[in-house]
C-alpha cells in the first residue's frame, strides 16, 4: 500500500472484504452503513465500535454482514476506522473513484458525530 502511495490496504479473503491492515472498513450502500461482523478474520476496534454505537443513537441504519470485494468496489462511500485515523474516507481503490471520488454525506455526518462525542466526552459529558 505504501509503495502505491495508498494510505491503507484493505485485505480480501476469498472474495471477501475483511478490514484494513491496521483499521475497520465501512461501506455506504444507499444510505446504509455497512461493515463486516467481527470474528474469526477479523479483529474488533474501539473505533468500530464507537462509530456503530453514534450511528445507531442518531437513527442511522447499519448493518454487520459480509462484503464481497465487488460490492466494496461499487460502494457509494467507502472509509476506514482507527484509533489513529478515526473516521477516514476513502475516495479511490486502486486508482479507481469511489462513488463520486469525494467525501460522502454519511461520512460527513458520522465524522461531525465523532467529533461532537470527542469534545462531549473532553468536557466530562460523556462516561
Amino acid at each position: 500500500a505504501a509503495e502505491a502511495g495508498a494510505a491503507e490496504a484493505i485485505l480480501v479473503r476469498d472474495g471477501i472484504a475483511t478490514e484494513g491492515s491496521a483499521s475497520n472498513i465501512f461501506l455506504a450502500i444507499g444510505g446504509v452503513l455497512v461493515t463486516p461482523p467481527k470474528g474469526p478474520f477479523i479483529l474488533p476496534g474501539v473505533t468500530r465500535d464507537l462509530v456503530l454505537e453514534l450511528a445507531r443513537a442518531h437513527g442511522l441504519p447499519c448493518e454487520e454482514r459480509e462484503v464481497g470485494e465487488a460490492e466494496m468496489r461499487n460502494a457509494n462511500e467507502l472509509m476506514l476506522s482507527s484509533s489513529t485515523k478515526e473516521l477516514l474516507p476513502i475516495t479511490t481503490l486502486d486508482g479507481r473513484p469511489i462513488g463520486n471520488g469525494r467525501p460522502g454525506p454519511l461520512h460527513a455526518r458520522l465524522h461531525a458525530l465523532y467529533q461532537d462525542y470527542k469534545r462531549d466526552f473532553r468536557a466530562g459529558q460523556v462516561d
